[in-house]
């Protein structure tokens, strides 16, 4: 799946190269601390679902996180999970056409006073997507800075949203969240601790995030880019994404970035990946 060497070498050399043209040196620097927080669970009957072919009519579950990351007097937080609503119904809620059901044991608020942070701290707000069990809680974050790929804001705020899988009543509020439109990678804060990376394929803007771990060094968080490990081994794109072209040639990317930088990929919905994670009060090192 990865690229050659040389081809490899030369991404690490055109990422410094975009860091030092964003403000930030080639050498990048680290967070302060990445917080992993429990924002749902799923349930699918079908997980042929997400694996066209294979596996057909075999149960699974699937985690879904989202991630706080202090820098400096920054709070940024990447996807919202699920809807906080969702736990007041033990027994869930069905989405996707029934291919699904939600669950919510922990609300992301609960999770957030734990750790003494109201909404309103939350400097920017940044989503993988914008399917609903990631921006469930977006109209909490007002106060944010809103980092979205074009294509992604294009679709998720036009007449249409719902032909993408949107749901305009879990975000509308952001329409007037101050918002930083990409155009493709961006470098957050200008020293390259954390970089937006453009995914698209599952959603016309999807997007995935590096982020450079003070011990850990880099991790590259998936999004939907990816649902689980065995699809990444075997570069199984969901019948549902938006483009399989897209999304082949973004795990291609990603696969390069992870050699380059010899990061570690956290899928988002890899429920044995996400179990190993520390959870709050601690952080990822």
């Amino acid at each position: 799946m990865s690229l050659p060497v040389t081809l490899n070498r030369l991404c690490l050399v055109l990422l410094g190269v975009a860091a030092a043209s964003l403000g930030g040196p080639v050498f990048a620097a680290a967070v302060d601390r990445m917080y992993v927080l429990e924002c749902g669970e799923s349930r699918t009957s079908d997980v042929s679902n997400w694996s066209p072919g294979v596996n057909v009519g075999v149960a699974r579950e699937f985690s879904d996180n989202c991630y706080l990351i202090r820098h400096g007097k920054h709070w940024l937080l990447w996807d919202s999970g699920m809807s906080d609503a969702i736990a007041d119904k033990p027994d869930g809620v069905v989405a996707g056409g029934g291919i699904l059901t939600l669950y919510v044991r922990r609300t992301l608020q609960s999770q957030l006073a734990e750790l003494g942070i109201a909404p309103t701290d939350v400097t920017h707000v940044a989503f993988s997507h914008f399917h609903s069990d990631h921006v469930g809680n977006a109209n909490l974050f007002t106060a944010a800075t809103v980092l979205v790929q074009r294509a992604e804001y294009d679709a998720a705020f036009g007449p249409d949203p719902a032909k993408y899988g949107f749901n305009p009543t879990l975000y509308g509020k952001l329409k007037d969240n101050p918002t930083t439109k990409l155009e493709g990678d961006h470098d957050v804060f200008g020293d390259g601790s954390v970089m937006i990376i453009a995914t698209p394929g599952h959603t016309p803007g999807h997007q995935s995030l590096l982020v450079r771990l003070p011990q850990q060094g880099a991790v590259i968080l998936s999004g939907d880019m990816v649902h689980f490990r065995e699809n990444w081994d075997a570069q199984r794109v969901p019948a549902r994404n938006f483009d399989r072209d897209q999304s082949l040639r973004s795990m291609e990317r990603i696969a390069s970035l992870l050699v380059a930088e010899g990061a570690v990929l956290w899928i988002n919905h890899d429920r044995t990946q996400s179990s190993g994670m520390p959870r709050i009060p601690r952080h990822a090192e």
